[in-house]
């Protein structure tokens, strides 16, 4: 078949591709024949505009938008407008138990008996331990011995004091002689109240080899087996108090400034049940002296009787640290689509269009947006019925 031939004038921009010096007149004034290339680029770029319009048709979005025009549901929508909100930052902390101490003996000794174990509950006054007191027998019976030779001679003191006196009375002997006598009566007296106070000290010792509760708790930890030589000093067992827990937390500089005794804070844990809850804890603490490694400040909170947690429970603690404005929307308008989250907005025509919005974290039943819509969109509050892109909304504007 012969090619079909197409008539451009030679100055066309596109076609003129000879050089002006090598073109003689005829050429200038006559038409230049081409071969017509035309209707092939043509199909080709009509077959690729229908590829890409059949997968454009084809695309969920597409075909959900299509599905839902002329479905009709009835609900509320707010328009985005900037409003001051609170910027927070969080930080973890543990609860602690008010009271906590080690419990440990004053004396030196086997441990005899033990009577509680980690976990148990204690009341005040109950036994925890007993030390073996068989050292302290001896010592008692050496400060008993000790205070009948001090009792011996005080009592011969006293009988020569008694003697000698009788005889200074009447001239029969110097009165040098006399003092003498009396300074050893008062030394075996003070030998004498030593005794009795060494015995008393030993026999007190005793006491502290039943080691009791010093206040209601629980024990978290035990250190020692029955059998083992307990020392002066050495930690036995740890108790933690039952009643009073506080808050521990290390901030920042910033969050420390914004958190001077006495002010209160929102504190988020979970409980037993896997349950978010939250409650509000008042400053108590706040140690200025930074620590030196990590560069963090120590606040202790106080825990209200109220609430049901444990020590050693790990929780987070909102410090608010400045106030600007924002973007937030209600966490009532927020959707999920395939684990995306989003909101709903209306176009010109009142249909709903899912936009894809990052959010910050959540306060207060309202989430702040750091992406994903501007001020003057309107988002979807509330409906009556299922929401879908290209579904139209009537309604109006909610609170």
């Amino acid at each position: 078949m012969r090619p079909e031939l197409i008539h451009l004038h030679h100055n066309d921009p596109v076609l003129n591709r000879r050089d002006d010096a090598n073109m003689t007149a005829e050429s200038r004034n006559h038409p230049i024949n081409l071969t017509r290339r035309g209707p092939t680029l043509a199909l080709i770029f009509a077959a690729s505009s229908l590829v890409i319009a059949g997968c454009a048709e084809k695309s969920p979005e597409h075909q959900e938008g299509t599905a839902n025009q002329g479905v009709e549901i009835t609900g509320e929508w707010v328009e985005v407008e900037t409003t001051q909100a609170e910027i927070h930052a969080w930080f973890p902390g543990s609860v602690i138990a008010s009271q906590q101490a080690p419990v440990a003996s004053r004396l030196s000794g086997y441990v005899r008996e033990l009577a509680v174990d980690e976990g148990d509950t204690v009341r005040e006054g109950d036994l925890l331990l007993v030390i073996d007191p068989a050292n302290l027998e001896s010592q008692i019976q050496q400060a008993e011995a000790n205070l009948s030779k001090a009792r011996s001679a005080f009592n011969n003191a006293r009988s020569e004091y008694e003697r000698f006196k009788s005889l200074f009375e009447k001239d029969a002997i110097p009165k040098r002689q006399f003092e003498q006598v009396r300074l050893g009566l008062e030394a075996a007296s003070g030998d004498l109240a030593a005794a009795e106070a060494a015995v008393a000290q030993a026999r007190s010792e005793t006491d502290y080899s039943r080691i009791e509760a010093p206040y209601d708790g629980v024990v978290t930890e035990r250190h020692v087996e029955p059998g083992q030589l307990a020392n002066p000093g050495q930690p036995l067992l740890m108790l933690q108090g039952s009643q009073a827990r506080e808050i521990r937390v290390e901030v920042d500089d910033s969050a420390f400034a914004a958190l001077p005794t006495g002010t209160s804070t929102q504190v988020n844990y979970r409980d037993a049940e896997a349950v978010d809850r939250d409650f509000t804890a008042e400053v108590i603490t706040a140690i200025s002296a930074a620590d030196p490694v990590s560069r963090t400040h120590t606040v202790k909170l106080a825990v209200p009787e109220s609430v049901e947690i444990n020590p050693g429970q790990f929780v987070s603690v909102r410090v608010t640290l400045d106030t600007r404005g924002s973007i937030v929307v209600p966490n009532d308008a927020i959707h999920q689509r395939a684990g995306i989250e989003g909101v709903f907005v209306l176009d010109d025509q009142n249909r709903a269009r899912f936009r894809v919005v990052r959010f910050g974290r959540e306060s207060d039943g309202e989430s702040p947006v750091l992406s994903g819509i501007v001020v003057g969109d309107r988002v979807i509050t509330n409906t009556d019925g299922r929401l879908a892109n290209g579904v139209t909304v009537r309604g109006g504007q909610g609170s």
